[in-house]
């Protein structure tokens, strides 16, 4: 029960349970802060009664009773606003978006977004670092390979030259099958590459080019251009522009691409050195395909793209996770929060058209049960400046 001093306005909170051996009696109670005794005359059953039967109470007779002014003329009240007699619904709804949709937007919407928006330039910058890495250690190992290809031919060229100066009475139609120095012309490189002798062409004798050491011995010795060009048809100028890069006894190297015995088409490399003998156009040729040198680099490139992969899907699920997580929380929370504060303003626009026993029955220990208990205070106050206008009257 709230009780309200009659000269200073201090309000003070009793216990109804310690007042109820005084129900339908009077009880006097003095201020502590100005010493002025208010008497609250029958308080339980004036409560129950109807809030508006004052207006119907009779007029006391006494010589205490307060007589009206005849001069001044009673005031109508004036309307009430236009949003109290329309109703709540159009105007407490929180306009076009309401509370739980702005905290909707401001708790989820927007930090979903930029959440989102981070991840897709991390996983962006990700891609791009995996995808430089590959590429520079494909580049790598691809120059490490080009290099190890020139300096075989550079070693087979200068170890067939020892060999031929050591042996002058070796022509060029045994070079095969001499198995010394077939076994230093002909050597494998890597898996897949091997080197072999060849001979650039003489406009003299009208010699073409020609192979004089190979793995394979069904190509000794004959003009082979032709019979490759119809083998490699479009890929032939490659091949060529390589090959004729070492006449004049010079060094070459460069890519092409070759026809497999199955028919599939594949990228090698080829390096060039000259062998130094007076009179003879020998050149020393090594070559390998480019894949045998790239195949770990693709091995990295796969791995680098599944973790790339797999950490999208990790940051994806995190995001997913966390609307969910989010959007529950605000579901739930905005909920509670509003409806609190729908049931308080239910509860003031009660009070305001005089339903001053509309119960405010709202448990929270924050602002908005701070909130509830001053609309209850003010409920109280209200009731009993009703009870003491009725006894005055």
């Amino acid at each position: 029960m709230t009780v309200i001093c009659e000269e200073c306005g201090k309000v003070y909170h009793i216990d109804p349970d310690k007042l109820e051996q005084y129900r339908g009696t009077s009880v006097r109670v003095r201020c502590g802060s100005c010493g002025h005794v208010t008497e609250v005359s029958k308080l339980f059953e004036a409560a129950e009664e109807p809030a508006d039967d004052f207006l119907a109470a009779e007029e006391p007779t006494g010589p205490s009773s307060m007589e009206p002014d005849t001069d001044e003329t009673e005031t109508e009240p004036s309307p009430r606003a236009e949003r109290i007699t329309t109703g709540t619904g159009d105007i407490r709804s929180g306009g076009w978006l309401g509370l739980r949709g702005k905290m909707m937007l401001l708790f989820l919407v927007i930090p979903i977004l930029l959440m989102a928006m981070s991840g897709y330039f991390s996983q962006k910058q990700l891609n791009k670092l995996a995808t430089e890495i590959t590429d520079e250690s494909t580049e790598l190992v691809l120059q490490e390979g080009k290099e190890k290809l020139m300096q075989k031919a550079r070693d087979v060229a200068l170890q067939t030259e020892i060999y031929l100066k050591a042996h002058p009475d070796l022509v060029r139609e045994d070079f095969f099958y001499d198995p010394d120095f077939s076994g230093i012309a002909v050597q494998s490189v890597g898996a897949s590459g091997y080197t072999c002798l060849i001979q650039q062409p003489e406009a003299e004798t009208g010699q073409n080019w020609t192979i004089w050491a190979h793995p394979n011995p069904n190509i000794i010795g004959i003009d082979d251009i032709d019979m490759i060009r119809k083998a490699l048809g479009p890929y032939f100028d490659h091949f060529f522009e390589v090959l004729s890069g070492a006449q004049g006894m010079k060094e070459s190297q460069g890519f092409y691409h070759w026809k497999d015995p199955d028919g599939k088409i594949r990228e090698k490399y080829m390096a060039v050195a000259p062998i130094h003998l007076e009179g003879k156009p020998f050149l020393l040729m090594s070559t390998a395909y480019i894949d045998e040198f790239t195949s770990k680099t693709e091995t990295l490139k796969t791995g680098a793209q599944k973790l790339a992969k797999g950490t999208r899907n990790i940051n994806f699920g995190i995001l997913i996770g966390s609307i969910l997580l989010i959007g529950l929380i605000i579901i739930v929370y905005g909920y509670r929060l509003t409806r609190n504060i729908q049931y308080l303003t239910e509860a003031a626009d009660r009070i305001s058209v005089g339903d001053l026993e509309a119960e405010i029955d709202v448990h929270s220990k924050d602002e908005i049960g701070n909130l509830a208990d001053a609309i209850s205070r003010m409920q109280d106050s209200l009731r009993f400046s009703i009870d003491r206008l009725r006894r005055k009257r």
